[in-house]
C-alpha cells in the first residue's frame, strides 16, 4: 500500500509540473507604454494586460479630444504566438476592438496597438 502512495504521488507531481511548465505569459501581457518621440502623436500612451485575461488601455490626454477620457477596460485573448486581440469598454456599453501584436523579429520589447488594420500606437514593455 505505501509503495502505491509513493508512486501515486510522485505520478502527480510530475503531472502537475507538466502542466505549469506551458502556463508562461503571452508575450503581449504585462506593462506598455506609448514609444513616441512626440507625446502628440499617440492617442494611447499606456496599456496593461494582465496574465489573468484583463487589462486596460489609458489614453494620451495631451492629445486633441482625450483631455478629459478615462481609460478602457479590456478582456483579451491570444490571437497567435505574438498578438491579442482586445475587447474594450469605456464610459459606455459601446465594444472597441484592438489587436496588439508583438515584434515578430524576437524583440518582444516592442508592440504595436492596430484599430481595423491600422496602426494607433507604438509601446515599449514598461
Amino acid at each position: 500500500m505505501n509503495k502505491c502512495i509513493r508512486v501515486l504521488a510522485a505520478s502527480s507531481a510530475v503531472a502537475v509540473s507538466l502542466l505549469l511548465s506551458g502556463c508562461g505569459p503571452h508575450p503581449s501581457s504585462g506593462s506598455w507604454v506609448s514609444e513616441s518621440a512626440s507625446v502628440n502623436e499617440s492617442v494611447f500612451s499606456s496599456a496593461k494586460l494582465e496574465f489573468d485575461g484583463t487589462g486596460s488601455l489609458f489614453p494620451n490626454t495631451a492629445v486633441a479630444g482625450q483631455e478629459n477620457s478615462t481609460g478602457l477596460r479590456c478582456v483579451w485573448q491570444a490571437k497567435s504566438a505574438n498578438a491579442a486581440d482586445l475587447e474594450c469598454r469605456g464610459d459606455t456599453d459601446a465594444r472597441i476592438r484592438f489587436e496588439l501584436v508583438v515584434a515578430e523579429d524576437g524583440d518582444q520589447n516592442q508592440a504595436d496597438l492596430l484599430k481595423d488594420g491600422k496602426r494607433i500606437a507604438r509601446f515599449v514593455r514598461g
